[in-house]
């Protein structure tokens, strides 16, 4: 008899707008002062547009700044949107900055020329080229309040730089006709990127994320459609910038790519460690909810072509004796009773669902998934690899995930949800990469309120593909029985076969499944009436299992800090 079980897992990237955080970001003032006197009032919706900066530096591509304006100043009067002049726009800033005569400008700059010609918005950017890669990033600037209401980035080869421009006209579009709050579009690409990224930064470490590509004859109106991405949070940072911060505290981490892959031992010694700016300044949500933490800890986020690696280094002014940590057995509750470490994955960015790890400072460690910010499945085991490690002034974590051990949207660039967090026993103290409201438990469950990781890329074709054979047999004798039983053999064989179909769906096979052959189960005393129901420890149940949960009572069933109350569809009774 064959079984077979196929499970979809999806999720939808639409934003809710309520998510994008209550204040927009405020940009600070510029070089050129002498637009602060100047009049603030538009009196209509019109544009400036100032040429887009060669962030690169090289001359033949200078051409390609006042391209991108011509494009996204045909678009946007097309669509009914009055635009300045290239001439006028670039006459202000000459008339404002009287040291240069340049037509490129600054974002500041741009709204200082905005306030001078009395435009209501103002447009900047820049583009940056890698060998036959090219980034090109604008920002959407309300002139009166010098406040960024979007940020686009588009990501394709030199010879898609017309459709680049296409798809960067149509985002902006967009963005001058809302003029809400702040709202980060990253359009993105499914295809590998195949020309290699020049080498500009220390060794082990490529100078920016690798950018996506389009698919060779893709339109890009139709990519873009397909692959919009928006960010619940600030415009992804900057090479060397690893994490960019808004006034509400949410937070965006840029993930770095390595060339080298990390040795997992606990020790941070790679040259990687001195030379990355790492992510800090994490906030209390208990016991002083809002303040900054009182131990500072510091995180990395790497990836290579098999793995993504987070590390740590904790700091603690206690002693070690007076750390706590005394729990070594995986997937133990009482983890979360040690000084720890966590790290939340939502690698759907659904904000709504993801995987956890959790490590102590003596190596122990649980892992769980995650649904709908209310259901834990701690019976989740993927394959991964930690180790801790002490320094002068505290603990290390270095953590290995293989992609193949995650679910994730398809396409090579990824957009993820991350939460960071640290908790110190001793003074009841959690705290976290951004706030984490203070009913929130356990907070890592509230995902939601988690930060965004960007320039992961994984590697095409990243299917998962598990063959687990097994086979058993017996020889008996039974010198009682009729007809005597002498050496009598018997035996049987089956095989479970996991394949991912794409990067987010999964089927399982089975044939002649062994049900004898699961994890011990969980001892219970029964001294009711009632049946006992154990937990389904079988993979070939165990998939997205998420998706069956039902009845689970306040607080899921088995989270971090959390009880096991609720109920779960593939449970065994006995």
């Amino acid at each position: 008899m064959i079984i077979a079980e196929v499970i979809v897992l999806f999720s939808v990237s639409t934003a809710v707008a309520a998510e994008r955080g209550p204040e927009p970001h405020l940009l600070a003032s510029g070089p050129v002062r002498a637009a602060q006197s100047a009049p603030a009032v538009a009196t209509d919706d019109s544009v400036a547009i100032t040429v887009f900066s060669n962030i690169s530096g090289a001359a033949p591509d200078d051409w390609i700044g006042a391209g991108i304006v011509d494009t996204l100043a045909a678009d946007l009067e097309g669509a009914g949107v009055s635009v300045v002049g290239r001439q006028a726009v670039a006459g202000a800033i000459t008339q404002l900055s009287a040291e240069s005569n340049s037509t490129e400008a600054t974002v500041e700059a741009a709204v200082a020329a905005g306030r001078l010609l009395g435009t209501r918005w103002a447009i900047s950017g820049g583009y940056q080229r890698l060998g036959e890669r090219m980034r090109i990033t604008a920002r959407v600037v309300e002139v009166t309040t010098a406040t960024v209401v979007q940020t686009a980035i588009v990501d394709g080869t030199v010879a898609e730089l017309f459709a680049l421009q296409d798809r960067l006209a149509a985002e902006l579009r967009r963005g001058v006709a809302w003029g809400g709050p702040e709202a980060t579009l990253v359009a993105t690409s499914s295809e590998p990127a195949t020309a290699d990224v020049e080498a500009r930064a220390p060794a082990g470490v490529e100078s920016l994320a690798p950018a996506a590509v389009a698919a060779p004859g893709a339109s890009g109106g139709a990519l873009a459609a397909a692959s919009l991405r928006v960010i619940n949070g600030p415009a992804p940072p900057l090479a060397p910038a690893t994490i960019a911060r808004d006034a509400a505290g949410r937070a965006t981490v840029r993930a770095v790519r390595l060339t080298e892959p990390v040795r997992v031992d606990g020790t941070l010694d790679e040259g990687v460690y001195g030379t990355v700016p790492p992510v800090s300044d994490f906030i209390q949500q208990l016991p002083d909810h809002g303040a900054p933490a009182t131990e500072r800890t510091e995180a990395w986020v790497f990836y290579d072509a098999q793995n993504v690696y987070v590390s740590a280094r904790l700091w603690d002014s206690a002693p070690e004796e007076e750390w706590i940590a005394n729990e070594m057995q995986r997937d133990s509750f009482q983890i979360s009773e040690n000084d720890a470490f966590s790290m939340v994955i939502d690698t759907f960015y659904d904000r709504r669902n993801g995987v956890a790890f959790m490590i102590n400072p003596i190596g122990g460690f649980f892992d769980l998934q995650i649904t709908d910010e209310s259901g834990f499945n701690m019976d989740w085991n993927p394959i991964w690899d930690v180790r801790t490690g002490r320094f002068a002034g505290g603990w290390t974590v270095e953590a290995e995930i293989p992609f193949k051990s995650l679910r994730f949207r398809p396409g090579v660039s990824q957009i993820w949800g991350l939460q960071l967090g640290r908790r110190v026993r001793r003074k009841s103290e959690t705290s976290y990469l951004t706030p984490v409201p203070i009913n929130a438990q356990p907070a890592e469950a509230r995902i939601s309120a988690g930060g965004t990781l960007t320039g992961i890329e994984v590697p095409g074709g990243n299917r998962t593909f598990e063959v687990k054979p097994y086979a058993i047999g017996s020889l008996a004798t039974d010198a009682n029985a009729i007809p005597v039983i002498s050496n009598a053999g018997d035996g049987d064989f089956g095989v479970d076969v996991k394949y991912g179909v794409t990067q987010n769906l999964t089927a399982d096979f089975t044939y002649n499944t062994d049900f004898a052959q699961v994890e011990v189960d969980e001892q219970q005393v029964n001294l009711t009436r009632f049946s006992l129901f154990f937990p389904e420890k079988r993979e070939f149940f165990l998939e997205g299992q998420g998706i069956f949960d039902f009845g689970r009572s306040a607080g899921g069933r088995g989270g971090p800090g959390g009880g096991r109350g609720g109920g779960r569809l593939l449970w065994r009774r006995r």
